[in-house]
Order: structure tokens, then sequence, then C-alpha cells
């Protein structure tokens, strides 16, 4: 066997020992700060938006069965708030992949819209662009005033990388990350104060 696969297949050989118990996984979501609490919820729903019969509370109740039954193993060098969303997205694409493959999924066509052979629009429902738009409109007001932050998030939004925006901007790396920590600042009271509501 060659040397690099060799690395490969250790790589991928996740060492028992290096996966959370079942005790550590629910003790760790037990202490979970109230901070992540919400990013969790936040992060739910907006991976639940627009996805039939799914409701984010559905999503991130359905990860952390997955988590605590140990269908998903925790591995010990990932952070746990990491592990859940990957667990939420994973479950979220599993779900949009069936929806999709479903023989029913694109019942909703007429044969007026949809020739022989054709596939079912992919793309996001009318709901879930709306959301996003809103999401988006609310961030971005979060930010006048702050051209630096704006700057970034407009970037990112427009799926520019840090090197990107920061030379567009003539920033440097540390007000690119100053402009970061005011954007996560900002946007977790937002989710805080939805949450509130």
């Amino acid at each position: 066997m060659s040397r690099i696969l060799h690395r490969r297949m250790n790589k991928t050989r996740r060492d028992p020992h290096d996966t959370a118990t079942l005790a550590e996984v629910a003790e760790a979501l037990h202490a979970m700060s109230q901070a992540d609490r919400v990013r969790l919820a936040h992060f739910a729903r907006l991976r639940a938006a627009g996805l039939p019969g799914w409701d984010w509370e559905d999503l991130l109740h359905e990860a952390i069965d997955r988590v605590l039954s140990g269908s998903r193993a925790w591995p010990r060098t990932v952070p746990l708030i990491a592990f859940m969303c990957g667990t939420i997205r994973s479950i979220a694409g599993d779900l949009w992949r069936e929806r999709r493959n479903s023989p029913d999924a694109g019942q909703h066509a007429t044969s007026e819209d949809q020739g022989e052979g054709d596939l079912p629009d992919d793309s996001p429902g009318p709901e879930r662009q709306v959301m996003a738009r809103r999401t988006l409109e609310r961030i971005l007001d979060l930010f006048e005033g702050d051209d630096e932050a704006l700057a970034v998030v407009k970037g990112l939004a427009d799926g520019s990388g840090p090197e990107e925006i920061q030379s567009g901007r003539g920033m440097t790396a540390k007000s690119y990350a100053s402009a970061q920590k005011r954007i996560r600042r900002r946007i977790s009271s937002m989710v805080a104060e939805q949450e509130i509501d």
C-alpha cells in the first residue's frame, strides 16, 4: 500500500478514544452557555427555512437526538457548537436531497412548465428567498454608519474572501478582525433580541 493511501486511511479512521461518550455529550449539552444555545437556535432557523414539514425546533431536536443516541459521534477535538451546527446542516441537507429525489418532487409543475426530461427547479422557494432578503436587510441596517463592518458584510454576502475584502477596502488584517468582532457581537445581540420577542 502506498504511503499516501495509508496516511489518508489513517486520517479518515477516528480513534474511538477521541470520541466523546454519551455521558460526556449529555453533560456538554447541559453545560452549554445561553449564547451558544441562541446560536444553535439561530442556525437551525436558517437551515429550516423553507423545509416542508420541518420547523427549526424539529431540526434542532433531531440533531440533539442523534448526538445523544450515539448515531452521530462527537469528536473531542471539535468544539460542540461547531459539531452541532454540522449535524444540523447535514440533517437539513439530507432532507432537501430526499425532497428533491422524491418521485413527487416536481408534481406541482404543469406539463406546460416542464418539458419531457426537464428536472424540477431546485432553487430556494419564495418563502426562503423572502426570509433571506429580510435577514440580510436587517443585518445591513445593523451596520449603518460602520463602513468597515458594512464592507465586510457586503463582501461576504457577495462571496468574496477576506483577502479580497481587505484589498478592496484598503483594510489591514487587524482592522478586518476588529470589524468581524463587531459584526459577531451585533448579530448575536440581534439574535438574542429575537429570542426574547
